[in-house]
C-alpha cells in the first residue's frame, strides 16, 4: 500500500517573473509504502505515540499545524511542537516496515510550452511517483500494490483517478504492471498513514526547495528506497 500526499502549489507566474512570484518554486509528492500485513501494527504504534504525547488517538497530525500551533497543537509552545515533529520523524526513520518514495519538481526549470502532462506538476509528479512505485514493487516478493491519495477536491480526485488509469493502460514505463488499477482516496483525519505522508512530504518539500528539512528530514532520509545503494533516481526523483 502506498499512501500519498503533496506539498507546494501547482501554479506558475503569468509573467514568467519568478523573483516576484509569491507561490512555491517547487512541487513535491511523497509515497509512504507499507505492506498490508504490517499496517495494523504500525497504525497501533502511531496511535500510542499520540497518546504518550498528550493527543487523543484520533487527533489529526498535519505538518502545517505542528509548525503553526493550529488544530491538535493549539496551545503548544514552539519548543514542544518542534520536539514532537523531530520525535515523530525519528519514529518514522526507525520503522523498517516503511519505505518512502519522493518526487520533487523545480517548476522554474519546466518548459511550459509542452503539453499539460509535462507542465502541470500535480500530473507529472504522480506519473513519476507511479513509475518509482511500480519499479519498487517489481523487486518485492508480493508484487502487487495499491495507491491511496489524500482526498482533496472531488473534481481533482476524479481527474487524478482517470489519469492513473490512463497511465496504467498506456505507459511503457509501467511494464510489467504491478499497480492495481484505480486510485483510492482517504480523508487525512481518518487515515494515520495519510497523516504520516503529510509530514514526510512537508519535510521532503522543505529540503528539496530550500534545504530546510533540518534534523527531522535527516531522520526520515534512511527510509527512502535504495537500489544498488543508490537513492537518486529510485527513492528520490528530481525533475526536470
Amino acid at each position: 500500500m502506498m499512501f500519498v500526499d503533496e506539498s507546494g502549489d501547482p501554479g506558475y507566474p503569468k509573467d514568467g517573473k519568478w523573483h516576484r512570484w509569491r507561490g512555491s518554486t517547487h512541487f513535491a509528492r511523497v509515497g509512504v509504502v507499507i505492506h498490508g500485513w504490517k499496517w495494523r501494527a504500525w497504525n497501533g504504534r502511531l496511535m500510542q505515540f499520540k497518546r504518550n504525547r498528550g493527543l487523543t488517538w484520533d487527533a489529526e497530525i498535519r505538518a502545517s499545524d505542528i509548525r503553526k500551533g493550529r488544530g491538535a497543537f493549539v496551545g503548544w509552545d514552539k519548543d514542544r511542537r518542534d520536539f514532537f515533529l523531530e520525535d515523530l520523524a525519528e519514529l518514522i526513520g526507525l520503522a523498517r516496515d516503511i519505505t518512502l518514495l519522493g518526487v520533487s519538481i523545480d517548476k522554474r526549470s519546466v518548459d511550459t510550452t509542452k503539453k499539460d502532462r509535462l507542465v502541470k506538476p500535480q500530473i507529472r509528479s504522480l506519473e513519476l511517483l507511479l513509475e518509482r512505485y511500480n519499479l519498487f514493487l517489481g523487486d518485492q516478493k508480493d508484487k502487487s500494490g495499491i495507491v491511496v491519495l489524500d482526498a482533496t477536491k472531488e473534481e481533482n480526485d476524479d481527474n487524478l483517478r482517470y489519469f492513473q488509469s490512463f497511465l496504467l493502460a498506456h505507459s511503457r514505463r509501467l511494464r510489467p504492471l504491478h499497480i492495481v488499477e484505480g486510485t483510492f482516496f482517504a480523508k487525512s483525519h481518518t487515515s494515520n498513514l495519510i497523516q504520516i505522508a503529510d509530514v514526510c512530504t512537508n519535510l521532503f518539500y522543505r529540503e528539496m526547495s530550500r534545504g530546510g528539512g533540518g534534523r527531522p528530514y535527516r531522520h526520515i532520509y534512511p527510509r527512502f528506497w535504495r537500489r544498488n545503494r543508490r537513492v537518486k533516481g529510485y527513492g528520490i526523483r528530481e525533475w526536470p
